[in-house]
């Protein structure tokens, strides 16, 4: 009976793993391929070796390109990991407007990029917007964001920042899977809202956290850039010109293929190189001694 189940969900895999073979590796193994040619799409490809990546490498628009990434980055990830958290610790009490809380706060992640990007340009709008509207109250005029460097990057990080709803759910979830007893255990010891949230909760969803850091920052950049391609496309002065914009650019627009491939295996390798380093980071600035905490309050609350 059970080789029996063991084969029924091996063959509820099978088409996943062919579609993630067609879809994902084939592109990906072909993307690596065009890398190291010179090719528009018209006329065949021709091997120029590391040369492609050369050309790239010294390229200004690259440089400006992780300039924009990186403070996209910095601002836009800490801000969706801590707002997930707080939003996740308030939706966690039993309230009449629970499932409203929640359907408010992951509603933004469900609309489509476009549809998004076409909100924020009414809610920016300088003339009848309702931020201009709101800040003319207090006599403060915003003027045009989307024209200035800095406006358009918060205004970039904000639209990124509300379309945190799937961290906000796994957050949820991981919050209620926390056992009750812990928290009897650290009452009982006097702690208060921020010493139990200090010392057991935060602990307790570190790994949580910490995965959910290292996936936004793969995936902020994917997730925000139609947005930004039809509210700034790049500008002003390529301030919000991520990587994956570059890309698109590059081998899309400017129809030099061989090139886009090249910065996408770059934008892969980056990737790659920032998760591991997160991670790395994430797991030394865990609150320390704050398992140890947790231990004793659970060995304290067993042995009652």
């Amino acid at each position: 009976m059970r080789s029996r189940y063991q084969r029924g969900v091996a063959l509820l895999g099978v088409p996943f793993l062919l579609g993630s073979l067609a879809l994902v590796l084939v592109p990906a193994l072909v993307t690596v391929g065009y890398a190291f040619t010179s090719y528009d799409g018209l006329s065949p490809a021709t091997f120029n070796g590391l040369g492609t990546f050369r050309d790239v490498l010294a390229d200004p628009e690259l440089h400006a390109s992780l300039r924009s990434t990186g403070l996209f980055l910095l601002l836009a990830v800490p801000m969706r990991i801590v707002g997930g958290l707080l939003l996740a610790l308030l939706a966690h009490r039993q309230s009449a407007l629970g499932g409203a809380t929640r359907t408010a706060v992951f509603a933004p992640s469900a609309i489509p990029d476009a549809a998004t990007a076409l909100i924020w340009l009414w809610v920016v709008n300088p003339i009848y917007g309702p931020l201009a509207a709101v800040l003319g109250l207090v006599g403060v005029s915003p003027g045009p964001l989307l024209i200035d460097t800095w406006g358009a990057r918060l205004v970039i990080v904000a639209l990124s920042v509300f379309a945190l709803g799937e961290g906000f759910l796994v957050t949820l979830a991981a919050r209620r899977e926390l056992p009750q007893g812990l928290y009897d255990a650290a009452r009982t010891e006097g702690a208060g809202p921020v010493t139990r949230f200090r010392m057991v909760t935060l602990p307790l969803l570190a790994p949580v956290l910490l995965l959910l850091t290292a996936r936004d920052v793969l995936v902020s950049m994917q997730t925000a850039m139609v947005p930004t391609l039809l509210l700034t496309r790049g500008g002003p002065l390529d301030a919000t010109k991520s990587l994956p914009l570059l890309v698109y650019e590059r081998g899309f627009r400017e129809g030099d293929l061989g090139e886009g491939a090249a910065l996408a295996v770059i934008t892969l390798g980056l990737g790659v190189v920032v998760f591991a380093v997160v991670l790395a980071i994430l797991r030394q600035l865990r609150p320390l001694g704050g398992e140890s905490r947790v231990t004793i309050m659970k060995e304290r609350h067993e042995s009652v």
